[in-house]
């Protein structure tokens, strides 16, 4: 080999040495200045704290919707008193989400014409599996203002089904059949959010 080719070799070997010295020192320099979080444990999204498991509930009496809100971690979402419809029953159940549990309270009505309502209150806001699919879709159609938030709409063949995620309060369900979806904007504002009393 000549000197002359070895010489540019070894400076283009020098150059690459010198290059990669240079990145490492800015890689390291940005790992350094990068802010830590203060709580190590708290990095990463924010968990909702866990729930203790607590047995299932049936109420059959509107006078009893507070024992259900009593046992749920946020608001309640309930038809407000006046709005026509009719009580017909309410759950509480515990179900299994993500190695612990979340709470569902789910509320039965019923229009003047015997139509159903399903109202679901589920906690914690994220656990959007539980509403289950049921063969929804999501529809063409924009959901209507449920607590001054936007709701998502879905339907399936029988029913029209619109939620909001509430972060830190829950996921709200409202289901409703078919007939009845050009009153969906009129029934969301009979709808509003319930807490316990003191």
């Amino acid at each position: 080999m000549r000197k002359g080719s070895l010489g540019r070799l070894l400076g283009k070997a020098g150059w690459a040495l010198l290059t990669f010295i240079v990145l490492a020192g800015l890689y390291l320099t940005l790992v350094i200045a990068q802010p830590q979080p203060e709580n190590p444990e708290k990095s990463g999204e924010e968990r909702p704290p866990l729930l203790s498991a607590s047995p299932a509930q049936t109420v059959s009496s509107e006078n009893e919707i507070q024992e259900l809100i009593r046992s749920f971690p946020g608001p309640v979402m309930s038809f407000m008193s006046g709005s026509g419809m009719t009580f017909v029953s309410g759950t509480s159940a515990d179900l299994a989400w993500q190695g612990q549990f979340c709470r569902q309270v789910t509320l039965y009505w019923q229009t003047r014409e015997g139509e159903p309502l399903i109202l679901q209150s589920i906690y914690p806001a994220e656990a959007l599996e539980i509403m289950g699919r049921g063969d929804y879709s999501f529809s063409g159609s924009a959901g209507p203002t449920l607590f001054g938030m936007p709701s998502v709409r879905m339907e399936n063949r029988n029913t029209v089904r619109v939620h909001v995620q509430a972060e830190g309060e829950g996921l709200y369900v409202l289901t409703v059949p078919k007939t009845l979806e050009g009153a969906l904007s009129d029934l969301s504002r009979s709808i509003q959010l319930f807490v316990t009393a003191g």
